[in-house]
């Protein structure tokens, strides 16, 4: 199983540490609410990548998994024992953008908002670089002339998120602190 094209594949979480001796993993889930741990992920999980830090994914076979406390535990083919748990800490497992749970009609995943146009009243005043995710906020990271501000995904300052567009409306950002 060859890995998709750059941007096919989604990280969906990271390996923690060992479970047990017997070769399972912790995954620490970016979205740990999300339906892709529930019932069905079995089916989700069918085509599944490990990404080491710094390189590209390589296939992997999800065997089992199930939801922890805050984590999620896998079972991967090949992997037995402690040791070899182990040597997959801070691993990224990434799955096809297809496997994706589906979503309602007025929602969006984050990733899809990195590299939207931000306008404000109708004029084009930057891009999202990137997208943060704090305990109490969501944020865009965003270039402007004058340095980065961090715009949290709330209003007054976010009007409005058109993906299909790839637009969001801006209002007043003034407020935000400047970072280098």
């Amino acid at each position: 199983m060859a890995p998709p094209a750059e941007g096919e594949l989604v990280p969906v979480g990271v390996v923690s540490k060992p479970h047990g001796v017997k070769g399972e993993v912790r995954l620490h889930p970016f979205n740990a609410d999300s339906p892709l741990w529930g019932k069905k992920q079995k089916k989700r999980l069918a085509e599944a990548f490990l990404a080491a830090p710094g390189e590209g994914p390589r296939p992997c076979v999800v065997t089992s998994a199930r939801k922890g406390p805050k984590y999620v535990i896998l079972t991967l083919e090949g992997v037995v024992g402690r040791e070899a748990a182990d040597a997959l800490r801070g691993h990224e497992l990434h799955i096809p953008r297809e496997a994706l749970p589906p979503l309602a009609e007025d929602e969006f995943y984050l990733l899809d908002l990195e590299g939207l146009a931000l306008e404000r009243d109708g004029e084009r005043v930057g891009e999202v670089a990137r997208v943060l995710e704090y305990p109490a906020s969501v944020c865009l990271e965003v270039r402007f002339p004058d340095g980065v501000r961090e715009i949290p995904i709330l209003e007054p300052w976010v009007q409005g998120i058109d993906v299909e567009a790839g637009v969001i409306e801006l209002g007043p950002w003034d407020d935000l602190p400047v970072r280098d």
